[in-house]
């Protein structure tokens, strides 16, 4: 009876330990969207102009200007204004602003 507790123990703890390393495996802390702002020394080409009201509407964007070169990190169920904020910059072309007289270039990705 002992070698079978032992024997049942033994392939309970191998199960166990092979989803650990599963799951361990397939963990990503740093998975996410990010958004970053790079302040630029001299004047793009090709910019869009916000005004503080405007990028008041993209609070993410505003975070990673008013923290130029760190890496935000979008939370799961970010609301539609980055895609809006996207979307103005890809209709235009761009991925450089300006904002009182700066100019930033704005980073949007993903990392799996």
């Amino acid at each position: 009876m002992k070698s079978r507790t032992k024997t049942l123990a033994a392939i309970s703890f191998a199960a166990l330990a092979i989803c650990l390393i599963f799951f361990l495996m397939i963990y990503q802390p740093g998975a996410g969207m990010y958004v970053r702002a790079d302040k630029l020394q001299d004047t793009p080409e090709k910019y869009v102009e916000f005004s503080l009201a405007d990028i008041e509407k993209y609070p993410y964007v505003e975070e990673a200007i008013n923290n130029p070169g760190k890496d935000i990190k979008l939370p799961f169920d970010h609301n539609e204004n980055m895609t809006e904020f996207a979307n103005i910059m890809w209709d235009n072309r761009t991925e450089y602003i300006k904002l009182n007289n700066e100019y930033y270039h704005v980073s949007y990705y993903s990392v799996d």
